[in-house]
Parts: structure tokens; C-alpha cells; sequence
């Protein structure tokens, strides 16, 4: 795979077209087999599952961009579509990569996502774009700060074959996205997944290892303060209560529960009375109410359950709160990741957990989430916070797991997700020693649309990477498509 030539004016159409008439390239919700219905069994396209196959690149030149399309990251895969053409305009007109085919890939998390692993053929024509408007933007995620990004290695490091191996060179492989790896390469996941067998779990830097052998691999990581992930994850819950009409704010005791599948979770509360509130009793003597209830039907994939005591209302005492899976909608009967926020008298806590880990259902399933007391005169009373679920979020921890298994100065950070395409071309510039970094920035600097600020952000992206003794290359942008 991976002939004939893109065109960068049918590119530049497309988009212009799409951006006229306000469509998302990326509307497109998983594959079905053409069957319809809320409960239609949705899966990878063809176009980009790889379960038992091996994707081949002749050209002379080989590039894989692969992009996290979990909830965090999701956009990532609407900015490279939009800057493909300049991707490739760079690559070409400036001789890093001519006559490169490329290779686009998503990864999700093999553990609770339908389509974890999407991967598209070598090409280096306009089918790049029909790749890219058919990944599935699942949205999903473990919620444990980890992504199979492993289980992609796996696929590349042993599942291709690349004839510029076969002369010694290397590719380029670039990593977009913001959390860590799994530490195994999974022996389960490798066979449902992808389709492949294996006799036992792989450890994750032996892959990564084995990558390196092919490929120059770098990870680009758009950094993000803690209060911003965080913000991230809980600004979720506030907003699918609101917009199901449930009770959010004034409230003395609140446990609302979210998950990203069409399987019929519920949330129950214990009150300190001892009364259970749930589907099935959803209002208490004592004031409590399940005032939302979703997926009785799996109408959703973006549901939300709710329970929660008006201010002024709630009984003194101790309260348990439980999630069980009721019942499976999803044909797959996969483990379910679930996302439990406790608000009790303005100070709010989070739990995240899986449920149903060997396909139970009905009480079999129930998962206790936590215990707490409620004392609107004594609330310093309450016990200690539990370990803080967002540890693993935490940008140290992320940025170790990866310098662990990459080469120094080959994890980019970037501020602003809109700089992947500039990162991209300025790693493969200075590892192809075609230009160095001043050489690079200089030519930056001519473009339209590089800012002062975004420019020097790049330039820290690039630092570490660049050599002193790498040559000056000369570079313009003259004939380069415009940036957008």
C-alpha cells in the first residue's frame, strides 16, 4: 500500500466545503454492519481493523501518527485532519519525507473500549482523509490514568512489514496523547484485539524496545495542569445531570454516577435509616430521591444516574453508596468503567471502579463504592479522603512512564494541542538532519500564523531534541500550503 499522490488542492476543497456547511468530518459513530437500533452491535470499521492482519509500507520513506481518541483527547483527531495537507505539504516540498506513506492509527483502552485499536493502511494519497473521517471517536477510557498505547506497539513492532527495514533505515512514529501506558502487553488482549496469539503477557518496555528497532518514536504530550484534568473529568457529571433535568446544585448529600456505555447501571444509596434508594424505590421517607434513571433501555452511550437530598433535608448518619450492573445492553457483555462523584455538604469526592470484571450482572455485580457519615454540624469529622483517584493523572507520573521507554529528548511537550503538526515536522527535521532548531524556528517565523508565544513554545517542545552540531539546512515556506 501506499501509492499515488495527495492532492493538497482536493484536500484544501474538502475542508473548505465542510467548513462552509458547518458538518463534523467526524460524525461518524462506529461501525454496525448496517444494522440499526440503539442496541446494534458497534464496532471498528473495516477500513481500520486490523484483527489478524499485517499492514505493509513500501514507499520509501514510512510515518505512523497515532492519536489517543479517549475522552481527553479526542480533538486531537480533528486537528490533524484539518492540517493533513500541511503535514504532508511540509514533508514533501521540504524533502524531510518525500514520497513518505503514512499511516494513521487511534488507541483507546483495550480493557472497556469497543474499538481500542484503529489503524489505517500506509497511503500517501487522499485516502489519508476517508481513514481519518472513519475513526470512531469512542470517548471512552478506564478512567485509571492509563491507555493501551502498548497494545499499538505491539501491532507495529511485530505485525508489519516495512522495506526500508530491510535497508536499515527506521520510520517515524509519533504518540499523541496525555496519559500513561499499561505495563503488560496483554496475552488476552492481543488475541481479541488484534486477533494474534501470543504465549504469555509481554512486558510493555521489551515492546517499546522492539518498536525503537523500527521506528524513531516520540510522544508528543500536550501538557495540562491538574486542575484542568480534573476539571475535565468532573465538569462531565454537572453537565449530563443538568441536562437530564436532575438536581445538582443545593443540595446537602448528592452521589451521581456516570459511564460511557449503553449497559443499564444503577446507583443505590443506603440512608442511615437503612432505607435503600434505587430504581425501585426511588423516593425515601426520609427525603431522598433518584430523580434520574438511564439506559433502562440503552438508549445512551452517555448516561447518567442520580441521587441526591435537597439542602436542609438530609438525615444525620451514615450512608453506603453501591453500584450494580442490572443489566447488559452492549452485545459484548465487556467490563464497565464507571465514574461515582459524593457531594456532601458542599465538600465533593470521586471514585472511579470497573464493574462486572467476569460479565456479572443483578446484585452478583454489586461494587461498594464507599461509606461516609453525614453531620451538617460536624462535617470536619468525616473521615479521611481515600487515595486520590487521580494520582495516575498526575504529569510526573505520566512523564516518567514514558522517558522510561523512549530515547532522551523524544517526549515533546506542547501547550497548545494546535502546535502537533509543527512538532511533528520539526522532530523528523532535525533527527533527518535537515535543518537544526534556529534553521527551523527562522522558517517559523515566516509563516502567518506562528505568534511569538507559540514559537518559543515550540522551540521548548524541540530543545532537548535538538543537537548542536546538526547542520543549517536551507528552508522556506514559499511554496508551503497555508497554515489553518
Amino acid at each position: 500500500m501506499g501509492g499515488g499522490q495527495y492532492s493538497l488542492d482536493v484536500a484544501r476543497e474538502a475542508r473548505s466545503r465542510q467548513n462552509e456547511n458547518q458538518p463534523d468530518p467526524f460524525d461518524y459513530s462506529a461501525y454496525t454492519g448496517g444494522n440499526r437500533g440503539p442496541n446494534a452491535s458497534r464496532t471498528v470499521d473495516p477500513l481500520l481493523d486490523v484483527r489478524g492482519q499485517t499492514r505493509e509500507c513500501m514507499n520509501d520513506q514510512c510515518l505512523v501518527v497515532a492519536m489517543d481518541v479517549t475522552r481527553s483527547r479526542g480533538d486531537d483527531a480533528r486537528i490533524v485532519y484539518e492540517r493533513l495537507p500541511e503535514l504532508i505539504g511540509w514533508l514533501e516540498l521540504q524533502g524531510y519525507l518525500p514520497g513518505a506513506g503514512i499511516s494513521l492509527a487511534a488507541v483507546g483502552d483495550a480493557t472497556v473500549d469497543r474499538a481500542p485499536i484503529q489503524v489505517s493502511q500506509w497511503e500517501r494519497d487522499n485516502r489519508l482523509d476517508e481513514a481519518l473521517r472513519h475513526f470512531w471517536l469512542e470517548e471512552g477510557g478506564g478512567g485509571t490514568g492509563e491507555e493501551s498505547y502498548e497494545l499499538l506497539a505491539y501491532f507495529f513492532a511485530r505485525h508489519t512489514r516495512i522495506r526500508i527495514h530491510e535497508e536499515g533505515k527506521k520510520g517515524y512514529f509519533f504518540f499523541i496523547g496525555d496519559e500513561s501506558f499499561y505495563p503488560q502487553v496483554k496475552r488476552e488482549e492481543v488475541e481479541r484485539v488484534l486477533g494474534q496469539r501470543i504465549p504469555a503477557d509481554i512486558p510493555s518496555a521489551q515492546i517499546f524496545s522492539e518498536l525503537k528497532e523500527r521506528f524513531h518514536c516520540f510522544f508528543i504530550y500536550p501538557k495540562q495542569s491538574m486542575e484542568n484534568r480534573r476539571a475535565d473529568i468532573d465538569a462531565e457529571i454537572a453537565q449530563r445531570v443538568r441536562a437530564a433535568g436532575g438536581r445538582y446544585d443545593g443540595v446537602d448529600v448528592r452521589v451521581s454516577l456516570l459511564w460511557n456505555t449503553r449497559d443499564d447501571l444503577d446507583i443505590h444509596v443506603i440512608a442511615p435509616s437503612g432505607e435503600e434508594i434505587w430504581y425501585n424505590n426511588r423516593r425515601s421517607r426520609c427525603g431522598g430521591e433518584l430523580d434520574i434513571d438511564q439506559n433502562v433501555h440503552g438508549e445512551t452511550t452517555k448516561p447518567v444516574e442520580n441521587i441526591r437530598w435537597p439542602k436542609g433535608q438530609a438525615p444525620v448518619g451514615e450512608y453506603e453508596v453501591i453500584v450494580q450492573n442490572y443489566a447488559f445492553h452492549e452485545p459484548d457483555r465487556r467490563p464497565v468503567p464507571f465514574h461515582v462523584e459524593v457531594e456532601t455538604n458542599g465538600r465533593v469526592e470521586h471514585y472511579e471502579g470497573v464493574i462486572s470484571n467476569k460479565g456479572e450482572t443483578g446484585a452478583k455485580s454489586n461494587y461498594v463504592v464507599t461509606r461516609f457519615r453525614f453531620d451538617p454540624d460536624a462535617t470536619a469529622q468525616q473521615p479521611a479522603k481515600k487515595a486520590d483517584p487521580y494520582a495516575a493523572y498526575a504529569d510526573s507520573v505520566i512523564r516518567a512512564n514514558w522517558e522510561s521507554v523512549l530515547d532522551e529528548g523524544h517526549l515533546l511537550g506542547i501547550d497548545d494541542p494546535r502546535d502537533i503538526i509543527e512538532v511533528i515536522v520539526g522532530a523528523i527535521g532535525l533527527t533527518e538532519k535537515r535543518t537544526d532548531l534556529e534553521g527551523y524556528l527562522s522558517a517559523l517565523d515566516q509563516g502567518e500564523a506562528q505568534g511569538t508565544s507559540r514559537r518559543d513554545q515550540i522551540a521548548r517542545s524541540l530543545d532537548a531534541l535538538a543537537l548542536s552540531d546538526l547542520p543549517v539546512a536551507d528552508f522556506s515556506l514559499d511554496d508551503l500550503p497555508p497554515s489553518g
